[in-house]
């Protein structure tokens, strides 16, 4: 192969040296102190009229590379100032203030200018070596030959046909290894490979497993894996890609597993899979992907597993995954994501687990989810999601775990889990609810965990938590609660841990059932955090679960909210064969609810003393 000579210089020939900033020098004295002086001394030899159309071969290509890439490195740090002196001074029109930013501004994209240099050189570097580096020698794998591949700088099993390299620092193959090419299993993980020749593998047509991960890979030749017909799994993990070729997969029929993760690949060609027709996982997480082009999957009716997340993508638009009939997880969590066309997940109808967690996602029609009747996980977590239509959810009939926390919810939608009576997990927590009414929680009848913490609840109705018969794990700690609702708690008889910590716990009267249950079922307090009075007075920092009638009940009735009491404060006593906690009960609906002082003389008082009442 040769390469045109302005392909190779241009880049350099069309620039000012202004345009290339340079790091420190390697060495106190260099060859080559300029661009310049380098079109002079290597290029414009090379260029006349008469060889304007001439073609250098890829070893001569390289050596100008390597100069070019020298010069960059070595070039004086004075040399940006000596461009500089072609330009008007702004110092002098302006001022010094306003020149000092200018250079400053010359300077940062002097240093892009460079990066991007540097960077065009290096692929270049790169296309060059896939074609002219040293290659191994294959073998036709006779038992000789097997000899001889055991005989290399690497390991190589006969028994089991394999060959590994891993982690032997190589910066290209080893030229004196045999690979004879009835190989089922190469590894060359964890070396230094910045690419390879085009022909590396050429012949293998057995071979069914190739990784070639954790390299530092910045270009793979299109047709790289031509021969590998009978290839299953390829790993390129862990590289640094940042482009492939449409044509690189055309020729793996029988690929099973592709793991492009941890690469820089910025755009995904939209007919890059169609000729691989048998992919079950597709990885192409941690990348910089950009698009999701609607046909990208157009051919993968086999697919199983789709790992899209840590990209950028924005937005997800109809097209050829709803065709994916057999896809069972599908991940684009930790991307950009506000925009998803209703039916984009319409045809997955073996879908079991769909993460969308760590995106933009502000609200949920009541189609989006429809025919997912297979899905068992749902993952939004940490979305911006504050409206959810009340059907949403309506087709989940076997979803086990909803993870919507770290949204913008204010309040529960009605009717939105009644028919994901399958939910075993729910997680609310770090959202904007206020208040929990008597049925948001209707059908949830296999509920086992229910995470309400870091909202904002103020209140909630007595009877939210019934539903919930299965409940063992329950936390609506740090949120705004002050009392809990007489029988809040009732009717859980699977409970084995719940955490009420960090809530402003107002400890009077309204406390009675708080303390009660929390003495009677310790155990149970989750890692043991009791919770903790604010007030009032001087109860403020003691637990409430150690708190007694005495201390909840004696004169504080309308502490919360400074109220005087409607009836005057007894200083007798006062006998009645009620129990203290029905009287109070009694007497603090007469304080709060305009309860007539005939239903208190109806409780026949007769018997039992109870003590002091004062203010």
């Amino acid at each position: 192969m040769s390469l045109g000579i302005w392909q190779v210089v241009s880049l350099v020939l069309l620039m000012d040296p202004a345009e290339v900033i340079t790091g420190p020098p390697q060495t106190k004295e260099q060859p080559i102190q300029s661009l310049d002086e380098f079109r002079q001394r290597y290029l414009l030899p090379l260029i006349s009229s008469d060889t304007r159309n001439c073609s250098l071969n890829a070893c001569e290509s390289l050596g100008i590379v390597s100069q070019i890439l020298m010069l960059i490195n070595s070039m004086p740090n004075g040399t940006q100032s000596a461009a500089n002196d072609k330009k008007p001074s702004k110092s002098k029109a302006n001022g010094q203030n306003n020149g000092d930013a200018n250079s400053g501004e010359v300077n940062a994209m002097s240093h892009l200018a460079n990066f991007d240099l540097v960077k065009r050189v290096r692929q270049i570097e790169s296309r060059l070596r896939s074609v002219e580096q040293p290659v191994w020698h294959l073998a036709t794998g006779s038992q000789i030959e097997w000899n001889h591949c055991t005989s290399g700088v690497c390991r190589c099993n006969p028994d089991t046909k394999s060959f590994t390299c891993w982690n032997t620092n190589l910066k290209s193959v080893p030229v004196t290894q045999v690979i004879p090419m009835n190989m089922v299993n190469i590894d060359l993980s964890r070396n230094i490979l910045s690419t390879m020749h085009k022909d590396t593998f050429r012949g293998l047509t057995v071979l069914k497993e190739l990784d070639i991960s954790h390299n530092v890979l910045d270009f793979l030749p299109f047709d790289l894996f031509q021969d590998l017909d009978s290839l299953l799994v390829l790993r390129i993990q862990n590289n640094q890609l940042e482009d492939i070729d449409h044509r690189t997969f055309w020729k793996l029929r029988n690929l099973n597993i592709l793991d492009l993760s941890k690469n820089e690949i910025g755009m995904l060609p939209e007919s890059i899979f169609y000729h691989a027709q048998r992919l079950t996982v597709i990885n192409m997480c941690d990348n910089q992907i950009q698009n999701f082009p609607p046909n990208l999957l157009r051919d993968q009716l086999m697919l199983e597993e789709l790992d899209m997340s840590r990209n950028k993508i924005s937005e997800l638009s109809s097209g050829s995954i709803r065709y994916l009939s057999k896809l069972k997880t599908l991940d684009f969590g930790w991307n950009q994501i506000a925009k998803i066309d209703d039916d984009f997940f319409a045809g997955l109808k073996s879908l079991r687990t769909l993460s969308l967690h760590n995106n933009r996602i502000s609200s949920l029609s009541g189609t989006i989810f429809n025919n997912l009747a297979n899905l068992i996980t749902l993952d939004l977590t940490t979305n911006r999601i504050s409206h959810m239509d009340g059907n949403a959810f309506v087709e989940l009939n076997n979803l086990n775990e909803l993870f919507l926390g770290q949204n913008s919810m204010s309040s529960i939608p009605a009717d939105l889990f009644l028919n994901v009576s399958a939910l075993t997990r729910l997680t609310l927590f770090s959202n904007n609810l206020t208040t929990l009414e008597a049925d948001d929680f209707q059908g949830l009848s296999n509920l086992k965990i229910l995470l309400l913490n870091n909202n904002i609840l103020k209140n909630f109705d007595a009877r939210a938590f019934e539903p919930l018969a299965q409940l063992e794990k329950l936390r609506i700690d740090s949120n705004k609660l002050m009392f809990l609702p007489h029988g809040a708690l009732h009717g859980l008889e699977n409970l084995v841990a719940v955490k009420l910590d960090k809530n402003p716990w107002h400890c009077d009267c309204r406390a009675l059932y708080l303390a009660r249950w929390i003495r009677e079922f310790v155990l149970k307090l989750w890692d043991g955090q009791q919770p903790m009075c604010r007030g009032p007075g001087d109860l403020g920092g003691h637990e409430v679960g150690l708190l007694r009638y005495d201390d909840l009940c004696d004169g504080q009735w309308a502490s919360m909210l400074s109220l005087s009491p409607r009836l005057p404060v007894r200083k007798h006593q006062i006998s009645t064969p009620m129990n203290y906690t029905d009287y109070f009960n009694l007497y603090l609906k007469h304080i709060y609810n305009g309860t007539r002082d005939e239903e208190l003389k109806e409780a026949d008082i007769t018997s039992v003393a109870i003590k002091k009442v004062h203010n």
